[in-house]
């Protein structure tokens, strides 16, 4: 009754093909179910009949949309879909419903530090909380459930904008690549790193920074780093070990420091694009750029970043649950301001703690890792740190042949840029 096309490189399609043919042979076929691995559609029996219900897409549907998915889900973001009009969510609503149900969007995957402190107060502790609230799945799931009612446009919020496509609001600046960088269409390609002059006549303190790739599905992720005469040292190791300038990285290409609080650009810097481009089938030029949105005036504090890293690890062949850990003592005082754990395709989990003379505490924990996201998590305050206190990170690894990312489970993995 039905036409399908299917292609061979696809799990899915070939167990389709291989339970066509057993039953064409009047054989009971070797896998039962599989699940469809496009979008799940709206069907109008599914839903109840047409009834007058308190939520609607415009006064309440439309302001979840935009706080937790517009800023990837628009024209112009890294997301596949838009989802910036009622038509576009009212198609995509079984879909929203599915990715909520299997907690895959929103992209969020620190655990409550409720769990680990009765006294903590879950989803006050991160400023970028991605997660969504009991109250705004609930809502959520009686719109899908009553037929994805439109309501009035009347009640609708004000429509969130992009200026010019910059997340962090039109920059004062913008540096560009000088040339556009070859992407060949398939294979691995080594890191590039790309020489941005600023020609900046004086010291600079930036309040905001936001990377923007010219072709976004060929670049994995960018460090961005600050360098002159008077930082040699800070910042200039080749793969990030002491930190980054910039960044831009699945799920977040933005950084945004509260009043007080900026990063210093030398007169006279050089900014430095390391880029891990990612072919995709079609060979492109990618030209990728950086906006910069200057303090009003010098800040309190100035924000550096540094590693936690352990460029040691032996990840066993096989093993499912093997532990890593890396420390750094904190040479002064600091407050932190949040936490961008890295790691590659055994990644399994992570947790940040910080030891003190009183013991231990959890700063951040990760009990399910995915490395199709690398989210910075943004402390609501920042947290005060006393010189020789300890942060700890461990990660677990999961390198057996049960891990589906994972290319090779019969190598020993060690530290390298490359994700292989």
């Amino acid at each position: 009754q039905y036409g399908f096309g299917y292609s061979l490189d696809a799990p899915q399609n070939n167990y389709l093909v291989d339970a066509l043919d057993a039953v064409l042979a009047g054989r009971q076929p070797k896998i039962a179910a599989t699940s469809a691995p496009g979008c799940e559609l709206f069907y109008d029996r599914d839903v109840e009949p047409p009834k007058k219900v308190a939520v609607t897409y415009h006064n309440r549907v439309s302001r979840i949309i935009q706080a937790n998915c517009i800023e990837c889900h628009r024209d112009g973001g890294i997301a596949p879909i838009a989802l910036e009009t009622y038509e576009d969510v009212k198609d995509y609503a079984a879909m929203i419903r599915n990715v909520i149900n299997r907690k895959i969007m929103p992209p969020w995957f620190a655990a409550p530090l409720s769990e680990h402190d009765a006294s903590s107060e879950a989803g006050a502790h991160w400023a970028n909380d991605r997660s969504l609230s009991a109250a705004d799945k609930a809502d959520l799931f009686a719109w899908t459930k009553a037929g994805a009612p439109e309501g009035d446009a009347k009640e609708a919020p004000l429509k969130r904008t992009f200026p010019n496509g910059w997340l962090i609001g039109e920059p004062d600046v913008v540096f560009e690549f000088p040339r556009p960088v070859k992407v060949k269409a398939t294979g691995t390609m080594p890191y590039k790193n790309v020489i941005v002059e600023t020609n900046l006549s004086e010291d600079k303190w930036v309040q905001a920074i936001e990377v923007r790739p010219g072709v976004p599905g060929v670049v994995h992720h960018v460090l961005v780093f600050a360098t002159s005469g008077r930082t040699r040292g800070r910042g200039e190791d080749s793969d990030g070990r002491s930190g980054y300038w910039g960044v831009y990285v699945p799920g977040n290409s933005k950084l945004v420091y509260p009043d007080g609080y900026a990063k210093l650009l030398p007169k006279g810097a050089k900014l430095r694009f390391q880029v891990h481009y990612t072919p995709n089938g079609t060979a492109t030029e990618d030209s990728t750029r950086i906006g910069l949105i200057f303090a009003k005036k010098p800040p309190k504090h100035e924000v550096r970043v540094t590693g936690v890293v352990n460029t040691r690890i032996k990840i066993p062949a096989y093993a499912a649950n093997h532990r890593e850990e890396a420390t750094l003592e904190l040479p002064f005082d600091v407050q932190v301001l949040g936490f961008l754990p890295h790691m590659h395709l055994r990644a399994k989990a992570a947790r940040y703690e910080v030891l003190t003379k009183d013991g231990s505490q959890m700063l951040l924990d990760i009990p399910r890792y995915d490395f199709n996201w690398q989210l910075l998590y943004r402390l609501a305050e920042p947290l005060p740190l006393k010189q020789g206190d300890t942060i700890r990170f461990t990660a677990w690894y999961d390198n057996s042949a049960n891990n589906p990312a994972n290319p090779d489970p019969t190598k020993t993995v060690r530290w390298g840029l490359q994700t292989y």
